[in-house]
């Protein structure tokens, strides 16, 4: 098996699909099988296509495109395998591409091959491992658990590179001490962009959420979620929005928020491909969101374009984000497959009068000890994510715990290795409720399906039922479920 390494980047005639093919190339052995002699001047070729850069796997559906003197276009069965015979003996150059590769910027250089008179041709198709791609691209980088992020920022409405930019990746580490116990430490690294509009970043964490942050002309980018999920290579195609396609419009904490004519349609559905109703979709860092139909369907207009992070929250699941690139006037596409939470509420319509007779009592005859939010104050505040509302709450606060995702703890607790803050425990309509922000969990209800909360620092103010899980305080959060939804 020969690797190859080509360090120039390709510009295509779409700023949009420049691709960095510095580093990535066809990993492909040739070889003879055993030579089966057959009647007639024909020549066979047969193979399978392997992705080791995104997926380590075989890819199904990969088009594999021979050019010589028998040209075919071959498309990879389930198992990533391809075959064609009756082919004219000679010298083809071969390609492979598939969807997943243009996602991310990746177009396979091309691959001479020759095809013998009556032999099958074996033919290993291969992107190279990333690992290999990072030691090419970062040799002084000998950090484990670090990976690289490249691509290039063009401009949303052009689509031409954007020269003179700027790409910064912020993260949190996990610092122990005897002194202050666990704490975190705000991390960051950055990379201009070229004539071309292409950056790397070396050395950023493959194993922790970290925040994407462009700018370019003097304008800055939303920020972005990133995550390698363990992988050495990270390629993103960045786009941002330049304000003459944009107009400034007053948001509700007064500042200006980008709109533009861009859109997004897309469908919210669970592991069984089954509709979610009431999902909530948000462009992070516009006001405005929408939720899913009964049909799980959504759309938002009036978006403005460039790369922007979409978080999908529904009631039993995972919160979800993906990257999406917008441009003015079209309408990109979006399907989202939830997970569903591995402590699943229970399947049962709770009447609200069930809530208030426990919720509502404990509050109007003094609570006990207890913080108390309700409905009329949770719309009165509008916060954007649930964990907001407990940075008002004496005993609690709210910190970073990497990327997007914030972390409740309770201030007054005797967790931690020091004393220091630590989570409380958490319940949603009376069931237990694991909640790990950096998994990309986080509370897994949003603030417009709350009815009330209830915070307790511990000890004998909490309710009796919910006395001896923790030390570090129980939170009760009872949705709106089953009862009549305000609008």
């Amino acid at each position: 098996m020969a690797f190859h390494l080509r360090h120039d980047f390709v510009i295509s005639r779409r700023a949009t699909r420049t691709m960095w093919s510095a580093g990535l190339a066809i990993a492909a052995s040739v070889g003879t099988a055993s030579a089966q002699q057959q009647r007639g001047p024909w020549a066979a070729v047969r193979g399978y296509v392997f992705d080791s850069l995104l997926t380590n796997a075989t890819v199904p559906g990969a088009q594999v495109v021979l050019n010589g003197p028998s040209p075919r276009t071959l498309v990879a069965d389930a198992r990533g395998r391809f075959a064609a015979d009756s082919l004219t003996p000679g010298q083809y150059v071969v390609t492979f591409s598939h969807p997943s590769f243009d996602g991310v910027g990746y177009t396979p250089p091309p691959r001479r091959v020759e095809l013998r008179m009556g032999v099958w041709t074996s033919l290993y198709l291969s992107t190279t491992g990333g690992w290999g791609i990072y030691a090419k691209l970062c040799p002084d980088i000998k950090e484990d658990r670090s990976g690289v992020v490249l691509g290039a920022l063009t401009n949303a409405s052009t689509d031409r590179p954007i020269a003179g930019g700027e790409v910064r990746v912020e993260w949190s580490e996990r610092v122990i001490s005897r002194e202050e116990g666990v704490s975190l430490r705000s991390r960051a690294a950055r990379s201009g962009t070229d004539s071309t509009g292409r950056f790397q970043i070396c050395g950023v964490p493959n194993n922790a959420p970290m925040l994407l942050r462009v700018r370019g002309n003097g304008v800055d980018g939303p920020p972005l979620e990133l995550e390698l999920l363990e992988h050495p290579v990270a390629i993103r195609m960045l786009s941002l929005d330049i304000p003459d396609s944009t107009v400034a419009v007053p948001a509700v904490a007064a500042a200006p928020v980008a709109r533009g004519n861009a859109a997004l349609k897309g469908i919210v559905r669970d592991d069984d491909g089954k509709p979610i109703p009431e999902a909530q979709i948000v462009v992070l860092g516009v006001s405005d969101g929408s939720r899913s139909a009964e049909s799980g369907r959504f759309e938002l207009n009036g978006l403005p374009g460039g790369t922007h992070t979409i978080e999908i929250r529904a009631i039993g699941f995972t919160r979800r984000r993906e990257m999406v690139n917008l441009r003015g006037g079209i309408t990109a596409d979006l399907d989202v497959k939830m997970i569903r939470m591995a402590a699943v509420l229970p399947e049962i319509e709770v009447k609200v009068a069930a809530r208030r007779s426990e919720f509502d009592r404990r509050r109007l005859g003094g609570g006990g000890g207890g913080h108390f939010i309700t409905q009329e104050e949770i719309e009165r505040r509008n916060p954007y994510q649930t964990e907001d509302l407990f940075r008002s709450i004496a005993g609690f606060s709210v910190t970073p715990s990497g990327g997007f995702a914030d972390r409740v703890v309770s201030t007054r607790g005797a967790g931690g290795l020091s004393g220091g803050p630590c989570s409380p425990t958490f319940y949603i309509d009376g069931v237990k409720t694991d909640v790990d922000p950096t998994t990309g969990s986080g509370l897994p209800v949003v603030p417009s399906e709350i009815y009330g909360i209830e915070a307790y620092n511990g000890g004998a103010s909490t309710p009796v039922e919910y006395q001896g899980q923790s030390n570090c305080g129980v939170v009760l959060i009872w949705t709106r479920r089953g009862g009549p939804r305000r609008r």
